[in-house]
């Protein structure tokens, strides 16, 4: 080993104990975070993270977490579309014997990996993660997409504006509505009001004559442009309109509508140590911060977070994991229901 190899390590062991008093862990976690940061580090793989956002958003995360760790080396790839990330896993794994050491996904996706005996468990309490962002030991709570009213504000007075649930459905917003095609929002409506009113309002909803859209993005984007006046999208797709200084203005609900966002270790994983300290860097303040701070989308059971402050005094609304064919159920006939209003753009 040369000298710069050693002073190297040496750079990096001191680096780990000082990320683990910062983030506040202590005794037997700091001691494990600090052996996990030397191994991931002398592991010739990167820590390859499958998840939706754009690269140079999460460039933006990666860049954060390697101010704590410089020597652990982080891959992002952009898998679209969540609900083919486990026959994308299934697919790796059989043709090359490994796949991405972390999985972001919804709690449907997650559970299904798992039952599929796809993901490693972790005791992730022992690593300092908070036990509320981890239910089961498959899996880490990192985000939530959540659903709000989106305006514009240049064409709905103030006066007008809806100021939740009650006022989604008033007959003014006919014709001047947006939705995503999935519907979503109304299916996890559907574990407060339970399915019968939840299916009931979605009807009433579709007689708005809402225009559909495949992506929440899109429809974002044409809430600023003032194609429609009115939607219910998700508060982190609102963003990149805001930010480019569109007419947009976010209404939040209560019940609040939402799908956790989670991310798990593949038993396919190259760099098991670096996924591990990854996903509890993740699961810190400091990662949480990053992470929102980079796509919008936050943790919100993380105090401190925008998301946090956005749902802290509603209700949630969302069917729990182990409730997921109940859901998948409700969004199937939802789906159908809004589908009726009309062919997505």
């Amino acid at each position: 080993m040369t000298i710069t190899q050693t002073f190297r390590k040496l750079i990096t062991a001191g680096a780990a104990l000082v990320t683990a008093a910062g983030l506040g862990a202590t005794g037997a976690s700091a001691d494990m975070l600090s052996d996990l940061a030397k191994e991931a580090a002398a592991n010739e793989h990167p820590v390859v993270w499958y998840e939706s956002s754009q690269e140079d958003q999460i460039e933006k995360v990666i860049a954060k977490f390697n101010e704590r760790y410089p020597d652990v080396k982080v891959q992002h790839l952009r898998v679209a579309g969540g609900n083919k990330m486990t026959g994308r896993i299934i697919q790796e794994v059989q043709g090359q014997g490994y796949t991405g050491d972390l999985v972001t996904t919804g709690a449907a996706q997650a559970w299904e990996m798992n039952d599929r005996s796809l993901l490693q468990s972790a005791d992730w309490q022992a690593l300092g993660v908070p036990k509320k962002l981890t239910p089961v030991d498959f899996t880490v709570a990192i985000a939530a997409s959540v659903y709000v009213i989106i305006i514009n504000t240049d064409r709905v007075k103030p006066a007008d504006e809806p100021k939740g649930w009650d006022d989604i459905n008033d007959p003014k917003w006919k014709g001047r509505m947006g939705s995503w095609v999935r519907a979503g929002a109304h299916t996890q409506m559907a574990k407060v009001w339970g399915v019968e009113k939840a299916q009931a309002e979605l009807e009433e909803y579709v007689k708005l004559q809402p225009l559909l859209f495949k992506s929440t993005f899109p429809l974002a984007q044409q809430v600023g442009a003032g194609e429609v006046d009115i939607a219910i999208g998700f508060f982190h797709t609102a963003q990149p309109p805001m930010d480019a200084g569109a007419p947009v203005k976010r209404i939040a609900l209560d019940p609040a509508p939402m799908h956790t966002i989670y991310t798990s270790m593949t038993k396919g994983a190259r760099n098991t140590p670096g996924a591990k300290l990854f996903l509890s860097w993740l699961a810190t303040p400091e990662g949480a911060a990053a992470y929102e701070g980079a796509t919008s989308r936050g943790n919100h059971l993380m105090e401190g977070t925008k998301t946090y402050d956005l749902v802290k005094n509603a209700e949630v609304a969302e069917w729990p994991a182990e409730e997921t064919d109940k859901y998948q159920e409700t969004f199937a006939v939802f789906n159908k229901i809004l589908g009726s209003a009309g062919a997505a753009r």
